[in-house]
């Protein structure tokens, strides 16, 4: 039988007093930290399930950011398409007010009232060029300007027959042009050509201002001067008028900035300027909205009151345009909301779980210390009595 000595209680009451010692540094900075997990070795898989978490949750707060910034840019998108909108109703009061069928006919009034189209032309263009955070809103995925003075376009040529009561496609036969690079002044321009049969001439007016009339070039073109050009193939007919407008031609992006929402899914980001202002895409009508206030704008200044009432159907066709992209944009707001709203769903979740994963039972812990602390207190009273019987015995 083996025969335990002072010696082996010694030791051994030491070590239990250590390892005590250790469990009570471990539940003390679980109490401290609130964290059941404070390094790999207390948990392995509870770590490794921290990880994969946290990388969950980091991607969720990303692509949240994305959508509420996409969000952001909708809403102020929306917000400066009511303001066209609001200015075209005014352009729609204005063509009823000085149309042929109310008050027209005064050619001071009319031409003092061309500041107004003029105005909103260049609202327009100012807000079509908006910003947010140094990125355009009508830009698609570019980041220069949508429209400035430095490329222009030629709208397509319209006419009106001698009698007629509205404004028709002239067809290929007759066809505008601007030379790239070339910035004609007092943008925008409203030309009216009027076809002199007799002379088998035709006379422009720009903006309000007669030009001498003139024979077509070898070329079948008028040059109207400032890189500015009328086309003819066809055949004009007696008293036919034939109207184009010179405005800034839309230099964005193509395509919707892309929203992505989710891995491997995104959503369209906001509606171009080409399709806010030229009418293309699934959702324009085709009506160059720059083209109508430069068109309104020439007729005030000719003093025409029919061809300011010719404007009306221009001018609420654009504003119906303008009523359609906010329709367009509302949805896809909605949409990106929508997202939002699951990401921050999903965010909380995660960041629920990852917290559940590490943190520590508060009540379990205070628990654990009350015991290992009577425990210690134990052991201690042990070992000191360990020590007295040795060193008793060492005296005797």
């Amino acid at each position: 039988m083996m025969r335990v000595t002072n010696t082996m209680l010694y030791k051994t009451g030491a070590n239990a007093l250590q390892n005590q010692q250790q469990e009570i540094l471990k539940v003390q900075e679980q109490s401290v930290t609130g964290n059941r997990t404070n390094r790999p070795s207390d948990d392995p898989s509870g770590v490794y399930r921290h990880m994969i978490f946290s990388s969950d949750l980091s991607g969720v707060q990303s692509l949240k950011k994305t959508t509420q910034s996409a969000a952001e840019r909708l809403t102020l998108a929306d917000s400066h398409m009511s303001q066209i909108h609001d200015a075209l109703l005014d352009a729609q009061d204005l063509v009823l007010q000085l149309g042929e069928s109310m008050v027209g006919g005064n050619p001071t009034i009319l031409t003092a009232a061309a500041q107004k189209p003029l105005a909103w032309y260049q609202d327009m263009i100012s807000t079509a060029n908006s910003e947010l955070d140094e990125v355009p809103l009508f830009g698609g995925g570019k980041l220069r300007s949508p429209f400035d003075a430095s490329n222009l376009m030629a709208t397509d040529v319209q006419v009106k027959s001698e009698g007629g009561k509205s404004l028709a496609a002239a067809g290929t036969g007759f066809t505008a042009s601007v030379t790239k690079g070339q910035t004609p002044s007092n943008l925008p321009l409203s030309v009216k050509i009027s076809y002199l049969a007799a002379s088998n001439q035709y006379k422009a007016n720009i903006n309000g201002v007669d030009q001498e009339a003139a024979s077509l070039d070898d070329n079948g073109q008028l040059d109207l001067g400032q890189g500015v050009k009328f086309t003819v193939t066809g055949t004009p007919k007696t008293g036919d008028a034939y109207y184009f407008e010179v405005v800034p031609q839309y230099q964005g992006g193509t395509e919707d900035r892309q929203i992505r929402v989710r891995q491997g899914e995104t959503l369209p980001g906001n509606v171009t300027g080409e399709e806010l202002l030229e009418g293309s895409g699934n959702y324009g009508r085709g009506v160059n909205l720059l083209g109508s206030m430069a068109a309104l704008r020439g007729a005030l200044l000719r003093a025409d009151p029919t061809e300011v009432a010719l404007q009306l159907n221009r001018v609420q066709e654009s504003r119906a345009q303008v009523s359609d992209l906010q329709g367009v944009t509302g949805i896809r707001n909605m949409q990106v909301q929508a997202v939002t709203t699951t990401l921050e769903s999903d965010e909380s979740s995660l960041t629920k779980v990852r917290a559940d994963n590490v943190e520590a039972d508060l009540f379990k812990v205070l628990s654990d210390l009350e015991q290992a602390s009577q425990s210690m207190q134990v052991m201690t009273a042990s070992q000191r009595q360990v020590m007295n019987n040795s060193l008793i015995d060492f005296i005797r």
